[in-house]
């Protein structure tokens, strides 16, 4: 009989997890943990560390002025829609069900999660900190609510009592009537008891929670190309103790995981940039008892587990050196976007890393700008010992006065001064920085020299979407990445944990959903908007479509080329492009109109109408006098037929009885002959 393997032991299981957290990307103090700390306090403008006392020590914020620039074309490329993502049917059967999972996917992701605020974090940690990592699960929470009843009857209170979502913590009873019976025990009246109950009231629900992770609070496994090809991804996330017991974790564990002050998570360089700017580097009160604050870690690992040979995937949480949970599960519940991917890569670059160095030099040039500056304003003196009051040469204002005891005591030092290379120098690190990032002038607005040249409009709109394409192919890659990989897994938890039948609010009315008729998988779509120029050139393009369309219904295309349907679609995309994402406020969908009535008839119609109903009717009663006749003659024929019948089975009757009676006749005869024959005469 062959042994049955041994799982692993908690020593073990915690053991390699610590080695895989240790050995992870994006650890602390790793290379990859010292750039995105590098870039964050590039974009806070924080200084270099190489100022001098008495020196110029401005900071230039290009990194920063990049990622702003670019922010705001991504969220109106990602929002322009009024829904991100589209869910494609796979036949013709499927085409409500898909647009019912695109509307409710959609409805998830922007009213039951702040969907905007998860792409901005998640775009800006992109762009500043290489990647930006958002998660996705199903989360099933219960809430726990005290009430107080009073003057219950006792109904109501058994009622409460027998309501599983109710606990009752108080209970009072109040007689407000004795029972009363007559004379021989009989029971007249019952007894009357009020109750005042406080009960805890549990409350059960679950939706999808939609979150933007911090970078540094993500490790993945050392040189993996991507999520699904990780064999270990964790999440190291900070909880009280009380969330942790009312997730279902064992109290008694809990509260022996150390305090989050003694965690290299919290004091992380990485994470104490982003505070610094306004903060310090002292970490919070990490609270007491069950507000302690802890860290977790959530391991999402391929590892042999049960020792059959075979490494599954499963999600193992550790508090210290203490396992929490540990399951089976079959997707990692993490989406990830880069700006700049590197191919067969998890971490790509960032737009800091592209304009750091810029930033660095600029910032050099400006300081010995200013310090030039300084110096022209307040020149460098070379004064004879004790012949110059130094109190006067050092006090400097308008009109001052220098007392010397001597002429030429004072001499001013010749101040370099600083040509006009030092600027061309800044223009060329701009033209630098838009080349490398993308965002130029032309992103960012109309360029001033194009109002005092004679450019036409249409290669001002070609120069700007020339300029927007480093910025839709971002937007593009975030989209075939990170969105469309979020939306998907949004689509397979509503699937697998969502009521079957539910109602949810869009566009002013209530839609009742089933999830039990989606398919298992359909292929997602993200909208990406276009860029302001691209833009503009769809909402000529989209007027000159519903010129046509005009053109269609009055010369009669209407019903043959041009259906109402067709004239929605064309005028929602207008609008849509024209930045509204509610059409419906504009414009009706013909499909979910009621049926028209038909409309009031003329005076003229009423009277043609009502001629043609007496004419009916007179045609009616005539097919019914017709039909009337028909039926009487036929009755009659009818009629005729059965006194035929009759009168001849009354003649066969008839026949039958005189045959009967000739028959009679002749055997009485026959008897009389016998009678009268003599005796004894026989033949001879």
């Amino acid at each position: 009989m062959a042994k049955k393997p041994r799982k692993m032991t908690e020593d073990e299981l915690v053991s390699q997890l610590n080695s895989e957290i240790y050995g992870a990307t994006g650890y602390a103090n790793t290379e990859l943990s010292n750039q995105r700390e590098e870039s964050m306090k590039y974009y806070l403008g924080e200084k270099f560390g190489n100022e001098i006392d008495g020196r110029s020590e401005i900071v230039t914020t290009d990194v920063r002025d990049t990622v702003e620039y670019i922010m705001p074309s991504l969220m109106r490329i990602f929002t322009t829609h009024n829904n991100i993502a589209e869910f494609e049917p796979q036949g013709p059967e499927d085409v409500q069900m898909a647009e019912q999972a695109t509307n409710y996917i959609n409805y998830v992701f922007n009213r039951q999660n702040n969907g905007f605020k998860v792409l901005y974090d998640a775009f800006k940690d992109a762009l500043i900190s290489k990647t930006g990592v958002i998660k996705h699960y199903w989360e099933e929470k219960e809430e726990v609510t005290t009430e107080t009843y009073t003057n219950l009857t006792e109904i109501e209170y058994q009622s409460i009592l027998a309501n599983d979502d109710f606990e009752v913590v108080e209970h009072t009873e109040t007689v407000v009537q004795k029972a009363v019976t007559d004379d021989f025990g009989n029971l007249v009246s019952p007894k009357v008891v009020e109750h005042d109950v406080k009960a805890k009231c549990y409350k059960s629900s679950g939706q999808v929670r939609v979150a933007a992770v911090p970078p540094e609070e993500f490790l993945v496994s050392r040189r993996a190309p991507s999520l699904e090809d990780a064999d270990f991804v964790c999440h190291r996330v900070k909880k009280s103790v009380s969330d942790l017991i009312a997730e279902g974790y064992d109290a008694s564990v809990v509260n022996e995981i150390p305090s989050y002050d003694q965690s290299e998570a919290e004091m992380n360089e990485e994470r104490l940039a982003r505070f610094s700017y306004d903060d310090d580097s002292v970490p919070p009160s990490e609270g007491s008892g069950p507000n302690k604050k802890v860290w977790i870690d959530e391991c999402y690992i391929r590892i042999d587990f049960d020792n059959d040979g075979i490494a599954e995937l499963r999600k193992i949480t550790k508090g210290g050196n203490y396992i929490l949970d540990n399951e089976e599960i079959d997707m990692i519940p993490f989406s990830a976007i880069c700006p700049m991917p590197i191919p067969h890569k998890f971490y790509g670059m960032s737009i800091a890393d592209t304009v750091k160095d810029i930033q660095l030099i600029k910032s050099t040039i400006m300081r010995n700008l200013l310090d030039n500056m300084y110096l022209t304003n307040n020149a460098r003196y070379a004064v004879m010992a004790g012949q110059v009051e130094l109190d006067d040469l050092l006090t400097s204002r308008p009109g001052g006065i220098v007392r010397m005891r001597a002429p030429n005591a004072v001499t001013a030092l010749p101040t370099p001064q600083i040509q006009n290379y030092a600027f061309d120098m800044v223009k060329y690190l701009d033209t630098v920085r838009e080349e490398r990032s993308g965002v130029s002038k032309m992103t960012q607005g109309l360029n001033p020299d194009v109002l005092t040249s004679h450019v036409t409009s249409g290669a001002i709109s070609a120069a700007t979407e020339s300029a927007m394409q480093r910025v839709e192919l971002i937007a593009r890659i975030f989209a075939e990445t990170g969105v469309k990989d979020l939306f998907t897994n949004i689509y397979a938890l509503v699937q697998r944990y969502e009521d079957r039948k539910k109602m949810f609010y869009l566009n002013g009315k209530f839609v009742p959903i089933d999830v039990s008729r989606w398919k298992e998988k359909l292929n997602c779509t993200i909208n990406v908007g276009v860029g302001s120029g691209s833009q503009q050139s769809k909402m000529q393009t989209m007027s000159g479509i519903m010129q046509i369309i005009q053109q269609l219904v009055q010369n009669g295309g209407m019903g043959t080329l041009v259906t109402p349907q067709n004239i929605y679609n064309a005028v929602s995309e207008f609008i849509a492009q024209s930045g509204y994402k509610n059409t419906d406020q504009f414009i009706s969908n013909p499909q979910m109109m009621p049926p028209q009535q038909p409309p009031e008839p003329t005076v003229e119609e009423k009277i043609q109408n009502q001629k043609s109903q007496i004419e009916l009717q007179k045609l009616q009663l005539q097919a019914a006098e017709i039909e009337l006749d028909t039926e009487l003659k036929a009755q009659e024929l009818e009629l005729k037929k059965e006194e035929a019948a009759i009168d001849l089975a009354l003649k066969q009757q008839d026949l039958k009885l005189k045959k009967s009676q000739l028959d009679l006749n002749e055997a009485e005869l026959a008897l009389e002959a016998v009678q009268n024959r003599p005796v004894g005469i026989g033949p001879s």
